[in-house]
């Protein structure tokens, strides 16, 4: 994943989720639950209970949008 790919999931104001080499997901259901830090490798990813996630770009492996109920690989 690159950063450009990120940017254009949160552009488009449309849930979605990152996968991560270790397996595990993380959801995004609104631009307000991620940030891209300007110089970054990482992105950042809040949750409800106010937990935060630093995901290295590196060891994403794929995004995934959530569009009725079904998955959309990008």
């Amino acid at each position: 994943m690159n950063r450009s790919q990120i940017e254009a999931a949160v552009q488009r104001n449309q849930p979605f989720s990152l996968s991560m080499a270790d397996g595990k997901e993380y959801h995004v259901p609104h631009r307000d639950y991620i940030s891209l830090p300007p110089r970054g490798a990482f992105v950042v990813v809040f949750d409800d209970q106010e937990h935060v996630f630093v995901l290295p770009l590196l060891t994403m492996t794929g995004l995934t949008y959530q569009a009725n109920g079904k998955g959309k690989s990008s």
